[in-house]
């Protein structure tokens, strides 16, 4: 029995031919003389793209390692087609150039050999794979002798950055620039950023971003993840490319840091709002670059006051119903539903006072900081609190926090060995104590849930239920702020699509008289109109308010209060709630969304030691993308979203 046994040594293809030979080739023949260049430098691109395909359909006996005589007759038209030449003299510059083809590095090997290149010859010349450059040419101020005479920018400083890519991790590289840099220009002290989004995001001195990798940053944002998580998990991805890449002329680490995820974030919002506004970006150039973009989200925070979200007006098929009534009639009815989520950032300890902290660690702001050093008084109750609060800070309580935090936290931070149990912050929840008045003990108790339920802090005593309705006959609870305190909750204003019309931060407490005011200053912006029916929680008692205040705003409006919390969490004996906030005596209304919630309850964690301004930009841009997605998604399910005309 013979033994068939493999080569020692795999074959080689034939050497491609010498660029004299092949231009001559090429120059003579009839079909190819008037060939461009660039069309023959596509031809080899794209042939090589498609090496896999030709070689795929030839018989079975064609080496693998040597081009194959003829192209398939798919690869040839496509050639013929996309370069606009005739499928013979595809034909015949196959035969001139297979070879080369089949020799030619794949882009991925081709940009690798390039960066080896200029990392070990071009560097000490001062010579990179990527150069940044100003977009701009001339000189953009009118008033310049430089622009009136029409010259060019010649004036250059070179200096080293690194430039945090997508696919490839971060790279050394240079720009160029004077007054006119990469992502600006600057005149005095104000930072004038170019018109469209740039390539590259500057988000420190010397650090750049690929705007790819900034939109994926954006994106992971969208499903709550932390800005130290997308720089924790670009350090995980970093580890995947070549560890030699480094440089020791380079006098700057390719670490990312947290806040320049958060800077490229902050900036990559501002350019898009000011894209779609068709307006130049100008911020201060001097100063920390914490500052620089807070001016410009403070003016974004202040245009959503004033005009609302984007989709305030929305309206579609998904949210609207044409309904028929008793008499015949057709009607048109549009729902919100609002709710509070519980996200909350630093405030005053002091009830209704939203001036800001000057730190996040204190409990009052510049005016009340008298109050500082106060807490407990005389009254024993009162110092059992704060003794229990003490006590269960420095033993179980933050413990027990921290573990139960840990388990909501990304799940990539348990990996990371920086990360300690000890970082991650106490969960906010609700709190309250409790007073044993046989024993004379204090109790923390502490509320499970993540949604608020409105309370009135004005109580309107009702003829046809004295007691009003609440949620639930429960003990009297006693609070009492012993460190920072944050805002009590946002509360969201969303049509049962799944878009989302707004939101309101509650400072102490979510008072139903809060509430009906967000709601009418909401729809009573320019864009806006009112819709039918209300859907809220606590409606019952939002009515009592709108009926004992006479609020116009309201007159007509059904106030209903969601199936859910009327089913088990309000008094069957409470009549104006049983007989006048119940959907089923509205056929017309539609389910409420709970989705948005949840997503919405995520960024808790992330939002919870943030400034106000950056609070309110962070959270306004993510409902903004959220909102970008379900209009998408509605437009796939052929639920026509519009803006009706008010």
């Amino acid at each position: 029995m013979s033994m068939h046994h493999p080569p020692t040594s795999l074959p080689t293809g034939v050497s491609p031919p010498n660029i004299g030979s092949l231009f001559d080739s090429v120059l003579h023949h009839p079909l190819l003389a008037d060939l461009p260049f660039n069309s023959f430098t596509s031809f080899l691109r794209r042939a090589k793209i498609l090496k896999e395909d030709i070689l795929q359909p030839q018989p079975h006996h064609v080496s693998i390692f040597c081009a194959p005589p003829f192209l398939p007759a798919s690869v040839t038209s496509f050639l013929a087609a996309s370069l606009d030449m005739l499928p013979e003299a595809v034909e015949v510059l196959w035969s001139l150039v297979k070879d080369i083809v089949w020799e030619l590095p794949s882009s991925a090997e081709a940009s690798a050999d390039d960066e080896t290149a200029f990392r070990i010859y071009g560097h000490e010349l001062g010579l990179t794979k990527r150069t940044l450059y100003p977009p701009i040419k001339i000189c953009a101020n009118h008033e310049c002798a430089a622009w009136q005479r029409g010259s060019l920018l010649k004036k250059e400083e070179p200096r080293c950055i690194v430039l945090f890519t997508h696919s490839e991790g971060a790279k050394y590289d240079k720009e160029c620039n004077t007054n006119y840099q990469a992502n600006y220009s600057v005149n005095g002290a104000i930072r004038t950023y170019y018109r469209g989004m740039p390539q590259y995001i500057q988000v420190a001195d010397h650090q750049f971003v690929e705007l790819q990798l900034a939109m994926h940053w954006m994106d992971l944002m969208q499903i709550a993840v932390s800005a130290t998580n997308c720089a924790n998990l670009y350090a995980i991805a970093q580890t995947r490319h070549d560890l030699g890449d480094s440089d020791d002329h380079w006098q700057f680490g390719n670490a990312l840091t947290t806040e320049q995820v958060w800077d490229c974030f902050a900036l990559l919002a501002l350019l898009d709002d000011h894209q779609r506004r068709n307006e130049s970006l100008v911020v201060p150039h001097d100063g920390d670059q914490k500052n620089h973009f807070m001016g410009a989200m403070y003016a974004c925070n202040t245009q959503i006051v004033l005009q609302g979200q984007d989709e305030l007006p929305h309206a579609c098929l998904g949210c609207m119903r044409i309904f028929k009534s008793p008499d015949g009639g057709l009607h048109r009815t549009e729902v919100i539903v609002t709710d509070g989520v519980t996200v909350g950032r630093p405030c005053c300890a002091i009830p209704w006072c939203k001036n800001p902290l000057d730190n996040n660690q204190l409990r009052f702001c510049a005016e009340h900081h008298h109050l500082e050093a106060h807490k407990a008084c005389n009254d024993p109750v009162h110092l059992c609190m704060e003794a229990v609060n003490i006590d269960l800070s420095c033993h179980g309580k933050s413990k027990t926090q921290r573990q139960k935090l840990s388990k909501l936290n990304d799940a990539i931070t348990i990996h990371l060995p920086t990360t300690s149990t000890d970082d991650v912050p106490l969960q906010d929840v609700e709190e309250w104590y409790e007073h044993d008045m046989a024993s004379g003990a204090v109790h923390l108790r502490q509320a499970a849930m993540t949604t608020s339920t409105g309370v009135s802090d004005h109580p309107v005593v009702s003829d046809l239920d004295a007691d009003g309705c609440s949620a639930k006959d429960t003990p009297l609870k006693l609070k009492a702020t012993f460190r920072c305190q944050h805002t009590n909750n946002e509360q969201l204003v969303v049509r049962p699509c799944g878009v989302i019309c707004g939101r309101g931060t509650m400072y102490h407490h979510e008072a139903v008289s809060n509430v009906l005011i967000m709601i009418e200053k909401m729809f009573t912006l320019p864009r806006a109109h009112k819709p039918q029916h209300m859907i809220y929680d606590s409606n019952c008692n939002a009515l009592r308010e709108v009926e004992s205040c006479k609020i116009a705003f309201f007159e007509g409006m059904g106030m209903c209060v969601d199936a859910f919390h009327h089913r088990t969490k309000h008094k069957a004996s409470d009549v104006l709630c049983r007989e006048r906030c119940d959907m089923k005596a509205y056929p017309e209304l539609l389910d409420d969304n709970e989705q948005t919630n949840v997503w919405f309850g995520g960024f808790h964690n992330i939002c919870r030691e943030m400034t106000p301004v950056k609070y309110d930009f962070f959270l306004d841009e993510m409902i903004l993308r959220q909102n970008y997605m379900t209009v998408a998604t509605l437009r796939i399910q052929g639920k026509l979203p519009h803006h009706p005309p008010v």
